[in-house]
């Protein structure tokens, strides 16, 4: 076989096995070959949700503060005494014709000034309501961290396959470029170039397959499996739907976010927080009874009212009442700065989205299909003469880096519609 059938045969071979394996016609990278086992994202998240310690804790967290509010809603336990005045030998015996001497009981209970117990019940109430809030926050978070990193699988696994594709180019660019130096009408920097070419892609192999074992140790991490557990590929991704507007998104984050929902309820706990110092200024009263026995004098009974007297006002309930105040203003503060925030969040994933659907655009419209073409030419060009080696290395990095950019870019915008998940409450990772 001469140089030109050679030649010719690497060509057509090189064009069937394009980086996108798409022609100049089609418009949209493909996707690698779907494995026979995929996991899917429903399964991880369904897994997540009911192995990962932290949602267990955050449960429990809120089973915790729930049975608080029967313990803040309950008077004070009663106190009961029993007192003795007599012989010491032998005990509790009373001495004879002394009025003193004396076995008696006592019973005591505290009663809180009206309205101080239902106070603490709804305070406690608030709290519980928080601590439930706090729990879907978590949930919802760490839902959030199994999506971002199914689509960094999907990415790596994605750019692994199209490397390992476009290592079989390469090397036939080398055996093309050997072939053509061996016959005297190639250079050797072309074998060199192709060479380089192919260490750089094992290079970027290298750190992509310990990217892979990362999101792997990720994923297991947050199920709480072994971090060596082996992990299926992801199947097939295609973009989301999305049709939400910014002001949509804007207010369902306000009316469903949990930690801004939070920050409110910790406002209407401090409220009532502040109603309690008030309360406080009034006393407590304590009601006893009390039965007495004595020698040789019938038995006695005794009632007992106590009330406590604030003389200490200025340094005690004041102050109390002062510092439920700037609590209240404080937590007030952290809901207006938690509403602000969640409005620059949803604000910035917005954006994300909106730049992830352009550049996928361009990618698939424009770039991928344009790139391709102008290798096909390069190949052409490369075996008539007119153009050199480097010429269509480059071109080929080329389309190998738009193929790389579209998968990345497809896991960013889905990874930015997890994150907008987490804040609005919506449905909008659709896989």
């Amino acid at each position: 076989m001469n140089l030109s059938k050679v030649s010719l045969w690497l060509i057509l071979s090189l064009v069937s096995l394009l980086p996108l394996g798409m022609t100049a016609g089609q418009a949209a990278p493909s996707q690698a070959p779907a494995p026979t086992s995929a996991v899917s994202l429903e399964t991880l998240v369904r897994e997540t949700l009911e192995r990962n310690p932290e949602i267990q804790a955050a449960r429990r967290g809120v089973e915790a503060k729930r049975a608080r509010i029967p313990q803040a809603r309950a008077w004070p336990d009663p106190m009961l005494s029993v007192s003795y005045g007599g012989n010491l030998v032998p005990p509790f015996t009373l001495m004879r014709a002394d009025p003193s001497s004396q076995r008696a009981i006592m019973a005591q209970q505290e009663i809180p000034y009206p309205g101080k117990t239902r106070l603490r019940g709804e305070i406690a109430t608030r709290e519980a309501d928080a601590e439930t809030l706090s729990y879907e926050a978590v949930w919802r978070r760490v839902a959030t961290e199994v999506k971002q990193a199914y689509f960094d699988l999907y990415f790596t696994d994605q750019s692994l396959a199209s490397l390992r594709k476009d290592r079989q180019v390469l090397e036939k660019f080398e055996k093309l470029a050997e072939i053509r130096y061996s016959v005297g009408k190639g250079a050797q920097q072309d074998v060199l170039k192709a060479q380089l070419e192919l260490s750089r892609l094992l290079e970027r192999e290298t750190l992509l397959d310990e990217q892979r074992h990362t999101v792997v140790a990720q994923l297991n991490s947050l199920r709480s499996q072994p971090l060596d557990s082996p992990l299926e590929a992801p199947g097939e991704i295609k973009p989301s739907l999305f049709s939400y507007s910014l002001d949509e998104l804007d207010t369902a984050a306000q009316a469903s976010f949990p930690v801004l929902k939070r920050q409110q309820t910790m406002v209407d706990a401090g409220r009532l927080g502040v109603r309690l110092a008030e309360k406080e200024v009034r006393p407590n009263f304590t009601v006893g009874y009390t039965y007495m026995q004595r020698d040789g004098i019938p038995d006695m009974y005794g009632i007992t009212f106590s009330t406590s007297l604030p003389i200490f006002r200025r340094k005690k309930q004041d102050m109390a009442i002062a510092e439920a105040a700037a609590n209240l203003e404080a937590t007030q503060k952290m809901a207006d700065n938690e509403q602000n925030l969640l409005r620059y969040r949803v604000k910035q994933e917005y954006l994300q989205v909106e730049t992830a659907q352009r550049l996928m655009q361009l990618y698939t419209q424009g770039i991928v299909p344009q790139s391709t073409l102008t290798l096909e030419s390069s190949l052409s060009g490369y075996e008539t003469g007119t153009l050199d080696f480097l010429t269509v290395v480059s071109n080929f990095t080329t389309v190998l880096d738009s193929e790389l950019k579209y998968h990345e870019q497809l896991a960013e915008y889905e990874k930015a519609l997890a994150r907008l998940e987490e804040l609005t409450g919506l449905n909008l990772v659709q896989q």
